[in-house]
């Protein structure tokens, strides 16, 4: 099975009902603060109403931790990875609150050159909670390759940028929930136009909305545990996946 390759403009984006997506968005998250809450003001109202829902405690967005709408150097990635949102592990703030890695989310979030551009691959970092995440997911994916040369060549891109223990996310939503929402979907139709292998995590149903063709890439058997192996994605899959970041 090959990936499809998907035929979009992206000055072209269409983005819901409720946004205008004919002009293009300038990178919101050069305006994150760099003490919490985090929270971009274009997003906060919607976030506070969104909290004010969710009678669940676990579902509700944890301000206090920096969002991660996207890992990774959009300018060199080869290998796009689609998911739905971040989670939030017990060690979260703790990891949050390293000076290093704290520098490293923010000057991510703002596109700024970096030893590590997919920072969880960064040797410094590999004890937080994120690291441990990704490292666990591209396991196989990344064995035998340079973690730093591959760190140039991977990019995450969330659908929903903020942190919580469980995903309050409707399971088929109608449209984007906060204003920088329109800047990951335009995000991930530009590395469309720059050929990038693309493939979803899970939540085709979300991406759906960004863009119809993005509903149809490769997902993994499991979507609860979306590692990148051959069984989980099938060999063919994996090996463009590897042959992208070598």
């Amino acid at each position: 099975m090959h990936i499809p390759r998907i035929t979009v403009d992206p000055k072209n984006i269409d983005l819901g009902p409720c946004m205008d997506g004919r002009m293009r968005m300038e990178n919101p998250w050069i305006e994150i603060q760099r003490e919490g809450p985090f929270v971009l003001e274009i997003d906060r109202e919607a976030i506070e109403c969104y909290n004010d829902k969710k009678r669940k405690p676990d579902q509700k967005i944890d301000t206090l931790l920096i969002p991660e709408p996207f890992i990774g150097n959009p300018r060199s990635a080869k290998l796009v990875l689609l998911s739905l949102n971040p989670g939030r592990e017990e060690k979260d703030a703790e990891a949050h609150a390293i000076p290093e890695f704290r520098e490293a989310m923010l000057r991510n979030l703002r596109h700024q050159r970096q030893k590590y551009p997919f920072y969880p691959l960064n040797p410094a970092f590999e004890r937080t909670p994120c690291a441990k995440y990704w490292r666990r997911i591209t396991r196989e994916l990344l064995d035998g390759i340079d973690h730093r040369a591959a760190g140039e060549k991977l990019l995450a891109i969330d659908w929903f940028p903020y942190h919580s223990n469980k995903s309050g996310l409707p399971k088929k939503p109608k449209q984007f929930l906060c204003e920088s929402q329109r800047y990951s979907c335009q995000l991930a139709k530009e590395m469309v136009g720059k050929g990038a292998l693309m493939v979803l995590l899970r939540s085709k149903d979300h991406w759906g909305i960004c863009e119809e063709g993005l509903s149809k890439l490769p997902l993994p058997k499991s979507r609860q545990n979306p590692v990148i192996t051959p069984n989980n994605f099938g060999e063919d899959v994996f090996r463009q996946m590897r042959q992208a970041l070598i």
